[in-house]
């Protein structure tokens, strides 16, 4: 079987890749689609039959195209990319894939969700020069791998209508080449760089003119990179190592007679080749991929590709560098390149007195947010399945997370369809008095009048809870708060605080937010952190009908794969991520007999409803005898999603109470 092609924008590149379909025996070039009839046309003239489309949109409807070659400017690299796999078809997006690493998160996610083939089309990596440089890594060729120095750059002159300087355009030498070397750097380091440093000049347009980074691995392996679209560089790769050194004088365009030269002491071996052009073998690894039922190639994974973007991030923020479609002012949509859809209320929802809208019953935890792009593809995610609760705090990322949130919500205006959680008064601020300065601060950064639901994040035992109920009610009566609660609060001062209101005939505490799981936290995750996991815990909020939100609602990582590393003595640590739980704090918090147990009847009932075991964990908390809205902390859109399956798991009270440990099957 052929894989039939469709080339979506008209430029340069974009004849590169139609003449290696050409070239292929695996591939036929059927279609293009352009933004004019025109520029279709003339392009389609230059092959032998082919349908020209006037629009992008045309291209992607035409049912005798396979695959998509995505070539356009980079910035609209996610949008295309997306609306590709959601019409069913298998993607080459050309490199960058996306303009940072939230865009490139948001175009895998649609692929999984579509299940359809997505690549990223670095050519090289393809290309038997490269997998020559791979297999004598592989045999230890030059021994322990020591450092990395791998450049790409070249000199074109400065005009601020040129793409590769214009800023709206993500100009620049670490997108349109430098993307290469660090592609190649972590390869080779067959890891994620733990720090990036950076330096280089920046042209009057905002762009890096030239610039390079050191990027450090694990083991005292450092990689110098260069890259730059104002400066000529050798554009080659060397890698150096305790017995060795290899050098590749072509590595990024990879010559038709191409050589890898090992040098080892005062010999030297070259290993060469004649190939056809890294295109074509790009083309057929697609054309392999598809035939063999595959959505990526291990030439380059979606692993990799957000691995790779998520330097770029780090490189440009070492620089200062922003592109206009990444700030406050311009975020105007979502990534995929059209309105938020805020219709969908699948989710199920629930009330709680004062806060006058319903509440989904999933909460959006906000602080696993870097920056804005990565926040925002989060937030219209969560939005467009029926979500509209998010749980944030003044201490979070000292106040940076606040500023994402309130950005976002200034950008989509729609303040009055969401509920906003904050919390105040953390230790070692947790006295009265800071309520309002931190919540006046809150609103500000939330670029919002009110807050929904406010928590006091920890308690302070030396402070009357009369004093606490008192400076509360002040808030909610001016409508700066519309319900208020403690969070690690223990059920004593709980009901103490609500004997206190209800004497002097005030609003009372209404809402929780505690831990709480199916495993039982053994030592707290932070210092101050209480549970509601007891049983009279759980009794009291039934019976004062209080309602919970739960944080570590799934134990951080207790009920994923993680665990079965962390059991069998083994380094579970997550790439490409950040405020990620680590291995001793699982131990520490989660490990005991018990828990365990409730983990292994919990995949039971998981394998016998064919659900992740994850979900199994938070459909617990969701079923309840007291109202609960569990927060969950995803860090990239895969994880949102496994967590609202939970939404669609019955468990039956014979089912709880075996989760419980209190009855045998």
């Amino acid at each position: 079987m052929t894989t039939r092609w469709g080339i979506l924008a008209t430029g340069r590149i974009a004849h590169s890749l139609a003449d290696a379909i050409n070239a292929s025996n695996t591939a036929e070039l059927v279609a293009v689609g352009s933004r004019t009839q025109e520029k279709a046309d003339r392009f389609a003239a230059e092959y032998d039959n082919i349908q020209a489309h006037g629009t992008y949109d045309g291209l992607l409807a035409d049912s005798n195209v396979d695959a998509i070659y995505v070539s356009t400017p980079h910035p609209q690299h996610v949008e295309w990319t997306i609306k590709a796999l959601d019409a069913g078809k298998a993607v080459l997006c050309e490199k960058p894939m996306g303009l940072n690493h939230a865009e490139v998160m948001a175009m895998v996610h649609a692929a999984q969700s579509n299940h359809r083939f997505l690549l990223e089309a670095f050519m090289y990596r393809m290309h038997p020069q490269t997998q020559q440089i791979r297999d004598l890594l592989a045999e230890d060729a030059i021994g322990e791998l020591r450092h990395i120095h791998a450049t790409f750059a070249f000199n074109a002159p400065f005009s601020e209508t040129s793409r590769l300087y214009a800023a709206e355009l993500a100009g620049g030498g670490i997108m349109d080449v430098g993307c290469y070397p660090v592609s190649m750097a972590r390869m080779i380091a067959g890891s994620e760089p733990t720090d990036v440093a950076a330096t280089g000049m920046l042209a009057r347009t905002g762009v890096d003119l030239y610039t390079s980074a050191l990027l450090s691995f694990e083991g005292g392996v450092g990689a110098h990179v260069a890259t730059g679209v104002g400066q000529q560089l050798e554009n080659s790769v060397a890698i150096f190592g305790s017995q060795g050194s290899m050098h590749v004088a072509w590595p990024w365009q990879c010559p038709a007679e191409w050589r890898v030269t090992l040098s080892r002491g005062r010999e030297t071996e070259e290993f060469t080749g004649t190939s056809a052009s890294a295109y074509v073998y790009q083309v057929d690894e697609v054309d392999r991929c598809i035939q063999a039922g595959m959505v990526e190639s291990p030439t380059m994974t979606w692993e990799d590709s957000i691995g790779n973007a998520s330097v770029l991030d780090r490189w440009r923020a070492a620089l200062g560098i922003t592109y206009p479609q990444e700030k406050p002012e311009t975020l105007a949509q979502p990534v995929y390149g059209r309105a938020l859809n805020t219709a969908n209320t699948t989710m199920p929802r629930d009330t709680i007195p004062g806060v006058g809208k319903s509440l989904s019953r999933i909460v959006m935890g906000c602080d696993n947010q870097p920056n804005l792009p990565h926040a925002a593809a989060m937030f219209d995610h969560f939005i467009e399945q029926g979500g509209n609760v998010f749980d944030t705090a003044y201490i979070y990322g000292g106040g940076r997370i606040e500023t994402l949130l309130g950005q976002w919500l200034k950008a989509r205006g729609i303040r009055s369809e969401v509920a906003i959680i904050g919390k105040g008064a953390h230790t070692p601020l947790n006295r009265p008095e800071y309520c309002r300065p931190q919540l006046t601060e809150t609103l500000d950064r939330l670029q919002t009048d009110h807050l929904d639901i406010y928590f006091l994040h920890r308690d302070n035992a030396d402070v009357e809870v009369g004093e606490w109920v008192d400076a509360l009610n002040e808030l909610h009566d001016e409508g700066l708060i519309h319900v208020f609660g403690g969070s690690n609060w223990e059920q004593e001062r709980m009901e103490e605080a609500n004997r206190y209101a209800a004497k002097h005939e005030k609003q009372r505490f209404s809402v929780v937010s505690n831990q709480f799981s199916l495993a039982k936290m053994l030592s707290p995750v932070w210092p101050g952190c209480v549970s509601a996991n007891k049983d009279e815990f759980r009794a009291f909020l039934a019976a004062e009908e209080l309602a919970l939100f739960p944080w570590s609602s799934q134990a951080r990582g207790f009920f994923t794969p993680r665990y079965d590393s962390i059991r069998a003595g083994e380094s579970s640590e997550f790439r490409n991520s950040w405020n990620q739980p680590g291995d001793e704090e699982m131990k520490r918090c989660w490990f005991s007999d018990e828990n365990f147990d409730r983990r292994d009847r919990a995949m039971d009932i998981a394998d016998h409803k064919g659900v992740e075991l994850i979900n199994i964990a938070l459909a617990y908390v969701l079923a309840q005898p007291f109202k609960t809205f569990p927060l969950i902390g995803p860090r990239f859109l895969w994880e949102t999603t496994s967590s609202l399956s939970a939404l669609d798991v019955e468990l039956s009270d014979a089912d709880i109470a075996w989760l419980d440990l209190a009855e045998k099957r």
